[in-house]
């Protein structure tokens, strides 16, 4: 290996630096065989400098560089690779660095990719593994790891296509995800799902399999507004989008909500209209509501700052909406305003939705724009940049 030393110049103006700096590397090069060569200089005669060190011997080098107990190391747990899981070695051969990286848990790594590959773990969840000292919590932290050990091992049928990070690992695999849950309120006191009940929570899969005897399908983003939300003939509200965008897109459009009228309201912010958008991309006919201009200004005491704005291209908004979420993108009435659902007026709601058991709300209309590049109006056309 060659070896950058000081050259005729720093002999002669830095002649301590260097006798310090030999003295140094002639130390931890102690056990290799060192080549010099002579440096002439007027002023200070010959000085032998060394241009390059070389190893006999793995073990030689190791030594000189301080790793030789992680040399030992790695052949321990290379030979325990290769006496549990035997298909692991090449892997093991070429990644040294991330073995010994995880040293202290390649035990438990091996023996949990030994235990999937053994066994059917479709309708499985994690918690099942059955290997000596892994739990839930060592597969959710050591996930990319047993990731690239599992992709190794595994037949490529048993291997799907889902990103690893987070919770796609259980969905790669073939395990079974932790399922998501949808809490529903009845807004009119004839419906019930069970008797007596005019709330519950119930599993997503399970409450669309048994399709609530409802004609409309509210879902809010807040928990009051939805504890709140008034009476609505033959109308159900759910709590959060994440059974919108999980629940709706999920089960596609032959689902219990495809054949119901979904009304989606969530903040006014770029947030909000990307949810929106999202949801109208897997069913046409959502529609929001209070998610418009006048709502907007009518509310400005009860603006907020929206803390990361999305200034993504959203393909499913109507031409009022598109306007609407263009001008929070570009700041027209200030820089990332919000307005919460919980800040609007109350009463608006209650008559955005009719009285109490007075039937459907007004529709609006749900043609659908294909997003506009920021700057430009509804029909292409250049936009002024607003004042500010």
């Amino acid at each position: 290996m060659p070896v950058r030393g000081p050259d005729s110049s720093q002999l002669l103006n830095r002649l301590d630096d260097v006798r310090r700096w030999l003295a140094r590397f002639e130390k931890e090069a102690a056990g290799l065989d060192i080549e010099y060569r002579v440096v002439q200089s007027r002023v200070l005669g010959p000085n032998r400098i060394p241009v390059r060190v070389t190893a006999r011997s793995f073990e030689q080098l190791a030594t000189a560089i301080g790793r030789i107990d992680d040399a030992a190391l790695f052949d321990e747990l290379l030979a325990h690779t290769v006496a549990v899981v035997p298909r692991l070695e090449p892997w093991v051969r070429n990644h040294p660095m991330i073995v010994l990286q995880h040293a202290t848990v390649w035990d438990r790594a091996l023996a949990t990719t030994a235990w999937i590959d053994q066994h059917d773990v479709s309708g499985l969840y994690l918690r099942q593994i059955n290997a000596e000292g892994v739990d839930t919590k060592f597969v959710e932290r050591h996930h990319r790891l047993l990731d690239a050990l599992l992709c190794e091992v595994l037949a490529p049928e048993r291997i799907g296509a889902t990103d690893s990070a987070g919770g796609g690992f259980t969905a790669k695999f073939g395990f079974r995800s932790k399922p998501s849950y949808t809490r529903l309120r009845f807004l009119d006191p004839a419906l019930e799902l069970v008797a007596g009940l005019s709330e519950l929570t119930a599993r997503t899969e399970e409450l669309i399999a048994a399709a609530p005897v409802a004609e409309r399908v509210f879902i809010v983003e807040n928990e009051i507004t939805y504890l709140a939300f008034p009476e609505v003939a033959k109308s159900v509200v759910v709590f959060g989008s994440g059974f919108a965008l999980g629940g709706l897109a999920r089960f596609g459009r032959s689902s219990w909500l495809s054949d119901r009228e979904v009304v989606y309201w969530g903040d006014i912010d770029t947030h909000g209209f990307d949810i929106l958008s999202r949801l109208r991309g897997a069913y046409p006919s959502v529609r929001s509501i209070l998610m418009d201009r006048e709502t907007l200004l009518s509310h400005r005491r009860q603006w907020a700052v929206e803390d990361a704005p999305t200034n993504r291209t959203l393909s499913y908004l109507t031409p009022d909406e598109a306007s609407l979420y263009r001008d929070l993108v570009e700041g027209a009435y200030g820089d990332s305003i919000r307005l919460e659902q919980e800040r609007v007026n109350f009463s608006l709601l209650q008559r955005a939705v009719g009285n109490r058991g007075a039937g459907a709300p007004e529709r609006q209309s749900t043609d659908v724009v294909r997003a506009l590049p920021v700057g430009t109006d509804p029909q292409g056309s250049p936009r002024r940049q607003p004042l500010r």
